[in-house]
């Protein structure tokens, strides 16, 4: 289990959530990249870890701000 998918776990979140949120930044997060986070079996590109980082946080507005460090190291 990654930190990813213990915090989204945690705070009952769908991939879904991550995916509708990146869109609203603009980006184009898919549903396989962030299950590919959650199961970390590959490593991202620094940039898809910038983008499933930035949908989490988006999603987790108000509580605390992850870093990439926090998710993905």
């Amino acid at each position: 289990m990654t930190k990813l998918d213990e915090i989204m776990t945690e705070k009952k979140l769908s991939n879904n959530q991550l995916v509708q949120a990146s869109h609203s930044l603009g980006q184009q997060l898919s549903h396989k990249t962030v299950q590919k986070a959650r199961l970390g079996k590959r490593a991202l590109t620094p940039k898809m870890q910038g983008q499933v980082l930035a949908a989490l946080n988006e999603v987790l507005a108000g509580e605390k701000a992850f870093t990439v460090a926090e998710l993905f190291l």
